[in-house]
């Protein structure tokens, strides 16, 4: 069984997939496509340098990476000769949830694309930040966190991706306090990431309203094959998917845990996006699993080989 990681925010990068986009019909249609349905060049948007920095912002980040993942998928699968479970970080449940076939690419895009303008909205209006803590103990974040939120904090513990990368998020002043606290009792790096926000945090409560509105409007449909979430450390539920990712928006979301549930089934995994951020937390989290890259011709080319065998 091979294990799809959908790539998360963060996972743009001008340039990638170009490639893909000028050798193959099937990928250029769907950068296409999404075009047409968003209201803007989304090949512009990716492969211009100048449009760097638009590419960095929430509202567009999202709709891209979604994108990207559905073109990847859709030239993998015709190669895919054994069964799979989809697992994604963030927006990535939802390529995962798309190319499983729980609801159909259009209605994908229309619902990320409402789901980064909320999130850039929440994030313009309470300047946030998250910041990623290297091997600090998660009993110990936690055990900080709850403190500070005791004492009306807005700051959460955002995502554990690994056992040794734990990232908090939450108001500016909330987060410096948090990081300060902790280091003052155990060795750690914090590194501040490159985000509008602090998503999967009680910053984006203002949103979640609306976002379930959004969510609510959609036929859900049974999967093709399971996509696990990292939020209940399940996998979703055709019923509960608009409570789920509607919880997802301000809840810890725990990549490490639900693939280390999955890890000792899978021959390997491929990031089903841009870049290898999946594929690294893989190696920490399942030492010696195999790990595919797909994001231009020659990896797609190497993989088919390598699962084809």
């Amino acid at each position: 069984m091979l294990g799809l990681l959908f790539s998360g925010q963060g996972a743009q990068k001008t340039g990638v997939t170009q490639d893909l986009y000028e050798q193959m019909p099937v990928y250029r249609q769907t950068l296409d496509q999404a075009s047409t349905i968003l209201g803007y060049d989304l090949p512009k948007l990716l492969f211009d340098p100048e449009q760097a920095d638009r590419l960095a912002q929430t509202r567009y980040a999202q709709p891209v990476i979604l994108t990207i993942s559905w073109g990847l998928y859709n030239l993998l699968q015709p190669h895919l000769n054994q069964d799979v479970i989809g697992l994604g970080l963030s927006l990535g449940e939802y390529s995962a949830l798309a190319c499983g076939g729980y609801f159909d690419f259009p209605t994908a895009l229309e619902v990320i694309k409402k789901r980064g303008e909320l999130m850039q909205e929440a994030s313009d209006e309470n300047p946030s930040k998250m910041v990623a803590l290297m091997r600090a103990p998660l009993s110990a974040v936690e055990e900080i966190v709850a403190q500070a939120q005791g004492q009306g904090l807005v700051v959460g513990v955002a995502n554990v991706n690994t056992p040794q990368q734990t990232v908090l998020g939450g108001e500016l002043a909330a987060v410096d306090q948090v990081v300060a606290t902790l280091q003052a009792q155990v060795q750690c790096r914090a590194i501040e990431l490159k985000v509008s926000g602090a998503f999967h945090t009680p910053v984006m409560q203002p949103i979640q309203a609306r976002l379930a509105a959004k969510l609510k409007t959609v036929s859900w449909q049974a999967g093709q094959f399971p996509v696990w979430s990292t939020t209940t450390k399940q996998p979703f539920v055709p019923a509960e998917l608009t409570t789920t990712l509607t919880d997802q928006l301000v809840s810890t979301t725990y990549f490490a845990a639900t693939l280390g549930q999955l890890a000792p089934q899978l021959s390997g995994v491929i990031e089903v996006g841009p870049g290898k951020t999946l594929l690294g937390f893989a190696r920490k989290i399942q030492s010696g699993i195999a790990t595919h890259q797909i994001d231009s011709v020659d990896r797609l080319e190497a993989t088919i080989a390598a699962i084809g065998d």
